[in-house]
C-alpha cells in the first residue's frame, strides 16, 4: 500500500512540474498569440530537429488546454480554467478557412511535406485541437458559438480529404498519397467526438460525421497485423509509437461514444479483439527494465521518443489486466529514471536532455492525468 501511495505521489510530482512549465510557456502578450504556448524547442516533420527553433504549435493548445481545464475543475481553480479557455479561444481562431489546421513548423513556417507550395493542413494537428476542445466541452467548458463552428468546420474538412471518398482512408495531410493508420484513427476519433459534442452540447445531429467515423474505424481495424501491431502505413512499417496511438484513439472513441448509438455504430466485438491483440503486441515490445525494444519493432522516425511510453501507460492502464499492469509498472519505473533535475520528463529516452518542447510536455501531462489516478491525484494538500 505504501509503495502504491509513493508511486501516485511521484506521478503527481511530474504532473505538477509539467503543469508549471506549461503555465510559464503560455503567452499572454497582446497580439495574435495571446493564449497560445511558446516552445523553445520544436519537433515537427519533415525536419525532426529539436534544435531548429521554437514555435506556437496549434496542437499544444488542445492538449494543454484540456489538462488545464481538468485540473482547474478538480481544484476549483478559476485561473487554470481561464487559461484553458484562452488556449481554446486561440486555437479556434487559428483554424484555416478550409476547417483544417497547419502543423506549424519551426520558426512559424507551415508544413510542405509534398513540396507543392500549396496549403497543407494536418489531420493529426486538427485531431489534437479537437480532442482537447471537444472533451473540455463535454466537461463543462462554456459552449461558445466559435467552438461549435470550429468543430463543425473541422468535421467537414476531414470528410473533404477522405480519399477515395467513402474509403475510410484519411491521409496524414492534404495531398498525402499514403494510407496512414494513425491518421485514419485520429480522424475517426475526431469525427466521433465532433458528432457527440455537436449533438449533446449544440443540439445538432450531423450524421455524415458519424458515418465517416465508422468508415475510418472499420478500415483501420482490417489492417491490424496478426501480431497485434497497427503498422504505420497499410501493410508496411512496424511501429510501437503508432500502434499505441491507434489504441489510444480506439479507447477514446469507446469512452465518448453516445450510449444511444452504441448498437450499430460501435462494433464492440471487433474493437475488443483489436485491443486484446494490440495490448499483447505492446507487452512484447517492453523489456524487463521498462524500455521499448525500438530497434526490433520501430521503423518510424519516432524511435526513442519518450512520449510513446507515457501514452502506453495511459493505454495499458485503461485496458487493464494483470499482464498489462505488470508492463505498466516496468514502464513507470523506467520513466522515473528519466526524470530530469527540473522535474520534467525529457523528450528522448536516451542521449541529450531536452525538455523545452511544449507540444510533447502537453501530451505527457494530458496522458498522465488520463490514467486511473485521474486529476484528483493533483489536489494539493
Amino acid at each position: 500500500m505504501k509503495k502504491k501511495h509513493k508511486t501516485k505521489q511521484k506521478i503527481a510530482d511530474v504532473c505538477e512540474r509539467t503543469l508549471e512549465y506549461l503555465m510559464r510557456s503560455q503567452d499572454f502578450t497582446a497580439g495574435e498569440y495571446y493564449g497560445s504556448f511558446w516552445s523553445e524547442k520544436a519537433y515537427h516533420g519533415p525536419l525532426l530537429n529539436y534544435h531548429a527553433g521554437g514555435s506556437h504549435h496549434n496542437r499544444t493548445a488542445g492538449s494543454a488546454g484540456l489538462a488545464m481545464w481538468l485540473v482547474g475543475l478538480e481544484r476549483n481553480d478559476r485561473n487554470l480554467q481561464d487559461r484553458a479557455e484562452a488556449a481554446f479561444d486561440w486555437a479556434a481562431a487559428r483554424q484555416r478557412p478550409s476547417g483544417g489546421y497547419y502543423e506549424i513548423q519551426n520558426n512559424e513556417k507551415p508544413s510542405d511535406w509534398e513540396l507543392t507550395g500549396l496549403e497543407e493542413c494536418s489531420t493529426i494537428e486538427l485531431a489534437a485541437v479537437i480532442h482537447g476542445l471537444g472533451n473540455a466541452l463535454l466537461k463543462g467548458l462554456p459552449p461558445k458559438k466559435m467552438y461549435g463552428d470550429c468543430l463543425q468546420k473541422a468535421g467537414h474538412w476531414l470528410l473533404s480529404i477522405e480519399m477515395p471518398a467513402g474509403s475510410g482512408i484519411f491521409p496524414h495531410h492534404e495531398r498525402s498519397p499514403y494510407d496512414c493508420l494513425n491518421a485514419n484513427m485520429f480522424a475517426s476519433e475526431s469525427l466521433a467526438l465532433i458528432y457527440t459534442v455537436m449533438s449533446q452540447i449544440y443540439g445538432r445531429n450531423i450524421n455524415i460525421f458519424l458515418e465517416g467515423y465508422l468508415r475510418a474505424l472499420r478500415h483501420t481495424l482490417e489492417l491490424q497485423w496478426p501480431n497485434g501491431c497497427f503498422p504505420y502505413r497499410a501493410n508496411q512499417g512496424s511501429t510501437i509509437n503508432y500502434s499505441v496511438a491507434v489504441a489510444w484513439c480506439i479507447l477514446n472513441i469507446v469512452d465518448i461514444f453516445p450510449e444511444n448509438l452504441r448498437h450499430g455504430y460501435l462494433p464492440t466485438s471487433e474493437i475488443d479483439n483489436a485491443i486484446r491483440k494490440v495490448s499483447a503486441f505492446l507487452y512484447g515490445c517492453i523489456d524487463s527494465r521498462g524500455r521499448f525494444l525500438w530497434d526490433k519493432y520501430e521503423t518510424s522516425s519516432a524511435k526513442h521518443n519518450l512520449a510513446p511510453s507515457v501514452l502506453a501507460l495511459n493505454v495499458l492502464v485503461r485496458i487493464g489486466g494483470r499482464q498489462n499492469m505488470k508492463a505498466v509498472g516496468r514502464l513507470w519505473n523506467f520513466l522515473l529514471t528519466r526524470v530530469t533535475g527540473s522535474g520534467l520528463l525529457p523528450m528522448r529516452d536516451h542521449g541529450e536532455e531536452i525538455t523545452e518542447c511544449a507540444m510533447m510536455q502537453a501530451d505527457i501531462l494530458m496522458n498522465l492525468l488520463g490514467i486511473s489516478l485521474k486529476a484528483s491525484m493533483l489536489t494539493k494538500k
